[in-house]
């Protein structure tokens, strides 16, 4: 077991999301298509999303320009965040421990699913939205606090932010009514919990908000804080340092990935589906029982 540093909780400074405002649309401009959300959302769905909403532009305005997508396209008038879910069958590799079934998280609810699948579903409706004449800025959903700590650049001037400019896509899928983040630091949503994947696209057309969630996901659950065999939880924030160390299903990501720690394989995480399932909510044939030992 590693030796826990002095603790310091991870809770990343935030702007308070605004509670939505109908945004006015600009005036079609000659040859433009006209959109609509309702349609926005299922061709999302038909290109593969599993989520998908909508946050008002003006819930980023007050962020630093670091994260902030108007640094990027100041036009923009929405943000679209597209989700895709990772199969609850990709943890049974790490429950049971198995080096070869590991492997199936590894692909099907990461690295393959966020470069592959995700990738397709966010480029094919970002082109869709540029086939009706206005533009969609595809992006990862990059851990920004990691990719603050390896800066790639230095601004070109200086009234603009050094390169590149990562958009916090927790915040802005709080913003569109997706989820809030867990106990455990993960983001959760009502419809998979912790098991879901995001990409974000930024585009001019002001299509009608989603409302921010609001909810608390984990009132009355401490499942991820009591599983956690380092205790790097406390209910309250994450020891990161301790959570580097996490031998648990987490994964260490590479510098294209700016080396952040993958933790929605980690053991912490899998509490909270095995309490989801046990509280009879997405339950499945069989349960999402951990292994012996609590692991």
């Amino acid at each position: 077991m590693p030796r826990r540093p002095r603790k310091q909780n991870h809770r990343p400074v935030r702007t308070q999301i605004p509670q939505t405002q109908r945004l006015e649309h600009r005036p079609r401009r000659a040859g433009e298509a006209d959109m609509n959300t309702a349609e926005l959302k299922e061709k999302a769905r038909n290109f593969g999303a599993d989520l998908i909403g909508i946050a008002p532009i003006a819930a980023f305005r007050e962020l630093p320009p670091a994260h902030n997508p108007l640094a990027i396209f100041p036009q923009a008038e929405s943000m679209i965040v597209i989700g895709r879910r990772i199969p609850r069958g990709t943890l049974r590799g790490l429950e049971r421990q198995e080096r070869k079934t590991a492997a199936s998280f590894r692909h099907f609810g990461f690295v393959s699913l966020e470069d592959n699948y995700l990738a397709r579903t966010t480029y094919d409706l970002g082109i869709w939205v540029e086939t009706q004449g206005y533009e969609a800025v595809p992006m990862f959903g990059y851990d920004v606090e990691a990719a603050d700590r390896q800066p790639l650049g230095v601004p070109v001037s200086e009234e603009r932010p050094a390169p590149n400019v990562y958009v916090d896509w927790k915040f802005a899928a709080e913003a569109a009514g997706l989820g809030k983040i867990g106990r455990n630091g993960l983001f959760l949503t009502p419809e998979y919990g912790p098991l879901q994947r995001f990409a974000l696209l930024l585009s001019d057309f002001a299509f009608e908000p989603d409302r921010a969630a609001e909810d608390d996901p984990c009132r009355g659950c401490r499942a991820c804080v009591d599983a956690c065999p380092y205790g790097a939880l406390d209910g309250t924030g994450r020891n990161d340092a301790v959570c580097r160390e996490c031998r648990h299903g987490a994964i260490r990501t590479d510098i294209g990935r700016f080396g952040t720690v993958e933790r929605i394989g980690a053991v912490c995480s899998r509490a909270c589906v095995a309490a989801l399932d046990a509280a009879g909510k997405r339950k499945m044939c069989t349960a999402a029982r951990r292994a012996e030992g609590g692991i």
